[in-house]
């Protein structure tokens, strides 16, 4: 049986980029996050930390590495980074107005939520989105419960907020056993998205103030990309974890450990 730690869940995502002004401009003056006020890791150059709201970003300057890869939704490993906003009909006509371009226009998804798919300046895919998920299958009522209290009291013109880190796995109950056993981050339910001929389920667990969304296929999945120190793009999650943390998880996310969650 797996010893579950005391960790306080998800403290940050850690993204590569190719020049820190550029991504600064648009993390920071597109998207409007703010500059840290602390960082859970000892500084070390080109490195920034903003604030999202409950979690951090982490951005890497990787000034000689590659453009991040296209999303690949079979590709084992970290997919996209999510934000949540207030509506996102009305946050995607700002980002269009500021010249970002959608992967993924603005629309009604299953769930009862609205989203749209973008990227940063580096390639990565990041995801707005709005309203709480109406669960087809609830695990823990009172954590569904609260995510439909917070949305319903969010204003209209909220912008983005850290929400999710997704993760595409090849064996959910080795996933599970890891996070949710290991870790202790709760399931707060599942969405099945059987109309999709690839067969997919997402099931959605609590890690602190953030969210990890699980992608499981029917179709194969392919190995994640092997750790690369100059990669741009998502490059690790940063967790709040006394005990029971891997360097890596179940499919090959490169995890870093941290001493607390953010404040």
């Amino acid at each position: 049986m797996s010893t579950m730690s005391t960790s306080a869940g998800m403290s940050y995502v850690e993204i590569g980029v190719g020049d820190a002004e550029r991504s600064l401009d648009f993390y920071r003056g597109t998207l409007g996050l703010r500059r840290a006020a602390e960082a859970p890791e000892p500084a070390a150059a080109g490195t920034h930390w903003l604030d999202a709201d409950g979690a951090l970003v982490k951005l890497v300057e990787m000034s000689a590495a590659e453009r991040a890869s296209e999303a690949d939704d079979l590709q084992r490993g970290m997919r996209h980074f999510g934000l949540r906003v207030g509506d996102v009909f009305r946050q995607a006509e700002r980002l269009r107005a500021a010249g970002v371009k959608f992967t993924v226009e603005p629309t009604a998804a299953v769930g009862g939520v609205n989203l749209a798919f973008f990227r940063d300046p580096d390639g990565t895919l990041l995801e707005i989105i709005d309203g709480h998920l109406d669960y087809h299958s609830v695990v823990t009522p009172e954590l569904a419960d609260h995510e439909r209290r917070l949305a319903e009291a969010r204003p209209a013109g909220a912008g983005p907020v850290f929400d999710h880190v997704a993760v595409t796995v090849a064996d959910l109950d080795a996933t599970l056993a890891y996070y949710r056993d290991t870790l202790g981050f709760p399931v707060i339910g599942r969405l099945v998205h059987d109309q999709d001929p690839r067969g997919f389920v997402i099931d959605y667990l609590r890690a602190g103030p953030a969210v990890l969304e699980v992608f499981s296929f029917t179709a194969p999945t392919r190995p994640a990309p092997e750790e690369d120190d100059g990669r741009r793009g998502l490059r690790a999650i940063g967790l709040a974890a006394d005990e029971g943390l891997a360097r890596v998880d179940p499919d090959g996310v490169p995890l870093r450990r941290v001493a607390r969650a953010p404040r």
